[in-house]
């Protein structure tokens, strides 16, 4: 044989799986490659050593103990309350998955309506939204202003800021109409 055997013909022959024509043309094949003539005796040798030293079936200690136990609990589980009710269950599991499924879709569509973003215009044609206030007897009115390109929230009823109160940054105070500015933001 010059070519070489596929590797489930290979496998037999090292199983000792092959008879006949077959048999003959791989050995005659293998007889020019020692090296697997050298693996097929090892995996031999290791297989006969472990039918040695394992033992074809072990019988469990005490069989009829086990079996009886185990028919006990088959006839259990006939009888109980539970297998007729199954019925049941089988039909509630089925209809969970449509209402998980649905419940998911009006999850996704509550967040879209959420996440909207709201239309922002300038402070000559609208207010942008509300701000709550704890007083009663202080208003706010929130916009946007495009040329600042911030969102302003003034506040009216409020006593004037001292000026003696420590602010971080530096206020900016537009006298034209007396409203001042003041950044909040925190520099390190």
């Amino acid at each position: 044989m010059k070519k070489q055997p596929d590797e489930t013909t290979l496998t037999l022959w090292i199983d000792g799986e092959l008879e006949g024509e077959e048999l003959q043309r791989v050995e005659a094949w293998a007889q020019e490659h020692p090296e697997l003539l050298a693996e097929r005796d090892a995996i031999r040798a290791m297989n006969t050593s472990i039918r040695e030293a394992v033992p074809a079936s072990v019988e469990p200690p005490y069989p009829d103990f086990f079996n009886e136990r185990i028919l006990r609990h088959i006839e259990d589980e006939r009888h109980t309350p539970a297998a007729s009710g199954s019925r049941k269950r089988s039909f509630w599991q089925w209809l969970a998955v449509p209402a998980a499924a649905a419940a998911m879709a009006l999850c996704f569509y509550m967040g879209t309506r959420v996440a909207e973003p709201t239309t922002i215009t300038s402070p000559a044609t609208a207010a942008v939204s509300t701000v709550y206030t704890p007083d009663g007897d202080v208003s706010a009115d929130m916009f946007r202003t495009e040329d600042a390109g911030a969102t302003v929230i003034v506040l009216k009823g409020l006593e004037d800021i001292p000026d003696d109160l420590e602010m971080v940054g530096r206020p900016a105070a537009n006298t034209s109409n007396g409203t001042v500015m003041v950044s909040t933001g925190t520099f390190y």
